[in-house]
């Protein structure tokens, strides 16, 4: 209620939104994406091309199909390898908080350093999220309009862009991390969403390569002895006794590769034993109701793509306003 009348979300919402996504198996998220979907509006882009090519069209309706079968599709070398190289450089100069480690006691202010490749002290490091509104690539990369034309076919929805990231996995240790989202899990920050994955490093086998099980975003496909331990990380083998070893996809690929999946459906990062792995993230949503983000601004100088696109659908990135 309190987000209806003023806008603003409270834990109990987020708690509330855990419950009955687990209580219903998924199908209250499926029926609350049904209404919100009844006052779409389009975005009328005048253009349905970008980095991942043109979503409009046959281009969309062959990318729609395999995300609603298979909760993912991959875009191998989308992102322009000159782009790729200066977010590597930008991560390299700008300091990252390191996230703390299981066993580890969370600080109420996280550590903050630059990450060296050759020394890292930690699983991973995250970049403010303000740093990342502030450069011209990212801003670039959150006006896309295929990656907007591809998000609004999928939720049939007004996409909100609500959350940009950035953060590296190191091979600190080889043993999975659940604070560095190393198991297996479910998101549930928002009602419906797509998360679009960037491979800014070459991920191979050992690298930390993303990890999806094929089909599990889907309402129904979690089994509800899963749900009923509520919002947990889960070992392989469990996840393999119910879904088969083969129903799990490792996305090893080159830099530049973008992966856009329902993160509904079970997925993590794997653990890094070669090369440290330095991933772009971005969130696009059906509705703002669930978590509550801290609020950060987007800065006063912006590409004119991203000033096109404000001009344009301010509501998009209301979050950053």
């Amino acid at each position: 209620m309190r987000f209806l009348i003023c806008g603003v979300n409270g834990k109990r919402a987020h708690q509330s939104l855990i419950y009955l996504f687990c209580a219903s198996g998924g199908h209250f998220n499926a029926w609350c994406s049904r209404i919100i979907s009844i006052w779409h509006k389009p975005l009328e882009q005048p253009t349905k091309s970008g980095i991942i090519g043109d979503m409009g069209g046959i281009g969309v309706e062959a990318a729609l199909q395999q995300l609603q079968e298979k909760g993912y599709i991959v875009f191998e070398n989308a992102l322009d390898p000159h782009v790729c190289k200066r977010l590597m450089d930008f991560a390299l100069t700008t300091p990252a908080d390191i996230r703390a480690m299981d066993g580890e006691e969370k600080r109420a202010v996280p550590r903050t350093a630059f990450y060296s490749p050759d020394k890292p002290e930690a699983v991973r490091y995250d970049y403010k999220s303000g740093d990342l509104l502030g450069n011209p690539d990212v801003q670039d990369i959150m006006a896309d309009q295929s990656i907007l034309a591809l998000a609004e076919a999928y939720l049939d929805a007004r996409p909100k862009l609500d959350v940009v990231s950035m953060w590296w996995h190191t091979r600190f240790h080889s043993k999975g991390d659940s604070e560095a989202a190393q198991f297996y899990h479910f998101d549930m920050d928002r009602v419906k969403w797509l998360k679009v994955f960037i491979y800014l490093t070459d991920v191979g086998p050992g690298d930390g390569p993303h990890a999806f099980i094929t089909g599990s975003h889907r309402p129904g496909a979690i089994p509800q002895y899963f749900l009923d331990r509520g919002y947990v990380r889960l070992m392989d083998d469990e996840v393999f006794a119910h879904y088969g070893k083969n129903s799990e996809v490792k996305f090893s690929a080159p830099r530049g590769t973008v992966i856009i999946e329902d993160t509904r459906g079970f997925h993590k990062g794997s653990p890094v034993s070669g090369n440290p792995r330095l991933l772009l993230q971005m969130q696009l949503s059906n509705s703002l109701f669930g978590v509550s983000y801290p609020k950060v601004f987007l800065p006063s100088q912006k590409t004119p793509a991203l000033a096109s696109q404000l001009k344009r659908f301010a509501d998009v990135y209301k979050v950053y306003l």
